[in-house]
């Protein structure tokens, strides 16, 4: 409690707008401090709200900007930390296993650590005025990194004034307009959305200079310096529950008055989805990208109910067949690879359940299902093995062909599973073997129990896509699936068998 209250009075000396001598009552709001060193949050305490003004327009913040006043000192304006930075053009980085906020504006670098009185300012230590660090402070249900205003500002170049009469800070901008003949710092190489990990990358010739922008039901990437690769602009849509679209557009001074080149990346969002609770966007420096993953809202995935002649003593299989609905898949001459998926995985079912295990199938038919609720699917019947069944795609070589097989990184029983899977559809289809890989594929990662996922061949290569589309081939990967998949089972212990053998569970189309 000692440490609890000497912070909450530290707030009061916080290097930032020294407040004169009051004109107005300001507003007081309840407000709790983070106690870094305890780890829990202290008691409510109140705290007097300092207006904001960003080049004279007010500024929304969901948790205000406060100052203390205890024992007769003056406060000290501590303030959110995002709205600010990224207002004067800077990125925001939050480092939750060190706890630390990172910001970077062009050349310049400052983190602040949680709990620390001293800050990094351009690979420098520095003291923060009066040592007293950056807070996490809590108002009604948002939570948000308090920092000293003036502090920060100043090392982003900008005026701090303070208004007496309106009791507020006012934060100017200091714009130096760039070099009219300055060519651009980096390009646009390649934005790739990868349905299976559900991530988009967006592929730079630089380490990434951006901004984020929350736009509400659109979140707006701002690529500092940078032109697009290809001189246009353009568009996808990803197979994502939470991006529908990602657009990207050349943009200058229009964007950042000193910037000649930005690139600015709209994402347009599904219903309901936010950039708050479904977003994340982490810039790569060694990979020179801008890496943007998505967490979807909760679904609610319900426990199907089991059918009267399932048998509790046989093993399960969750079959799943790829992409479906709006999600087409790769597609070439015509042929998309969810109307291959589909067949492969439906009659891959027909012959576990003719040797006698339990099979649930994602989907049946021609419909859109998330990657998360088919994940849920069979983390919720508590099934022993998940296998996904994909066709690839090589863009760049029409000529690559094979098959792969892909688990978890480090899941060994994973590996194992993938395996056995490789072998028996290699062995059965003839088809070139490019062995086993590793990936953060989301229904390898959200499954708790061993997962593949097939990769039966190269749709972009004319002379494999003619064979996955014939139905004889695609009969022989369904045997190599089933046979991989009770090759693998057949290396656990088995289960009891009961009188009956295993009934196959269908779940209804879209659930």
């Amino acid at each position: 409690m000692k440490k609890l209250t000497s912070l909450l009075c530290a707030l009061a000396l916080l290097a930032g707008v020294t407040a004169p001598a009051k004109a107005i009552q300001p507003e007081r709001v309840p407000i709790r401090i983070h106690d870094e060193a305890a780890a829990q949050y202290g008691p409510e305490t109140t705290a007097e709200v300092v207006n904001v003004l960003f080049n004279g327009k007010p500024m929304e913040l969901d948790v205000p900007a406060v100052s203390q006043s205890l024992d007769g000192v003056d406060g000290r304006t501590m303030v959110p930390v995002r709205p600010v930075a990224e207002a004067l053009g800077a990125t925001v980085d939050w480092d939750g296993e060190g706890r630390q906020v990172k910001i970077a504006a062009g050349a310049d670098r400052v983190v602040l650590t949680l709990g620390q009185p001293t800050a990094e300012v351009n690979g420098e230590t520095v003291d923060l005025p009066g040592r007293v660090p950056a807070v996490v402070a809590r108002y009604g249900d948002a939570e948000r990194t308090l920092v000293p205003l003036r502090f920060v500002s100043e090392q982003l170049h900008a005026q701090v004034d303070w208004d007496n009469e309106a009791y507020a800070a006012l934060v100017t901008a200091v714009i130096e307009p760039p070099d009219p003949d300055a060519p651009p710092r980096g390009r646009l190489t390649r934005l790739a959305a990868d349905d299976n990990a559900q991530t988009i990358t967006l592929y730079l010739s630089s380490e990434p200079q951006y901004r984020v922008t929350d736009l509400g039901d659109r979140v707006a990437i701002d690529l500092l310096g940078v032109v697009i690769g290809s001189g246009e602009d353009g568009s996808l849509r990803p197979e994502n529950p939470v991006v529908s679209r990602v657009r990207y557009a050349q943009h200058g001074t229009d964007i950042d008055p000193r910037e000649n080149y930005v690139t600015r990346v709209v994402l347009d969002l599904a219903r309901g989805c936010t950039y708050e609770d479904n977003v994340t966007v982490i810039g790569d420096p060694n990979l020179q990208a801008v890496v943007i993953s998505v967490t979807p809202p909760d679904t609610g995935a319900a426990l199907p109910t089991l059918p009267e002649d399932w048998d509790p003593n046989a093993f399960t299989v969750v079959l799943d067949a790829g992409h479906g609905g709006s999600a087409d898949g790769a597609a070439y001459e015509g042929v998309k690879e969810k109307n291959i998926t589909l067949p492969v995985t439906l009659r891959a079912a027909e012959l576990l359940r003719e040797k006698g295990y339990n099979v649930i199938l994602t989907r049946n038919e021609d419909v859109y299902m998330d990657l998360y609720d088919r994940c849920d699917v069979a983390n919720n019947v508590g099934a022993d093995i998940f296998v996904s069944i994909h066709a690839n795609a090589s863009p760049t070589n029409l000529e690559f062909q094979g098959t792969f097989t892909y688990s978890y990184p480090n899941s060994a029983r994973g590996e194992a599973l993938a395996g056995h899977i490789q072998a028996a559809v290699v062995a059965r289809t003839g088809s070139v073997d490019r062995g086993l890989l590793t990936n953060d594929y989301v229904v390898l990662r959200e499954t708790a129990m061993p997962a593949a996922l097939l990769e039966m061949g190269f749709m972009s290569c004319h002379e494999e896509l003619e064979l996955l589309v014939r139905p004889e081939y695609q009969e022989k990967v369904s045997q190599g699936v089933a046979n991989g998949v009770e090759s693998y089972l057949s290396t656990l212990p088995r289960k009891e068998k009961t009188a009956g053998g295993g009934g196959g569970f269908l779940l209804p189309s879209g659930a």
